[in-house]
């Protein structure tokens, strides 16, 4: 079973989203392109531009990573504009 939220993002502020269970992988996918979109799924706040962040372009696609926290699922997600984006846990 997946287990998604939907978010839009707030320029330059980390955006938090728990999900109730420990998945194995996350994906994160930008919506609407407005923006690039940088995250994290080990606990940490993502910064823009950050080292050790993923990126997703400005541009409509997304990105499936592992899924590196230890207790329910938490994925957190920062960008310098206001892109909506979809995470999805499985």
């Amino acid at each position: 079973m997946a287990f998604v939220q939907h978010a839009t993002l707030v320029a330059n502020t980390v955006n938090t989203l728990t999900f109730a269970t420990n998945g194995s992988t996350v994906e994160v996918l930008n919506v609407d392109g407005a923006a690039e979109v940088y995250f994290r799924a080990d606990g940490i706040n993502p910064t823009v531009g950050g080292t050790n962040c993923h990126l997703l372009p400005a541009a409509v696609n997304s990105l499936e990573v592992a899924d590196e926290t230890t207790g329910n699922s938490e994925v957190r997600l920062i960008s310098a504009g206001t892109p909506r984006v979809s995470v999805r846990v499985r």
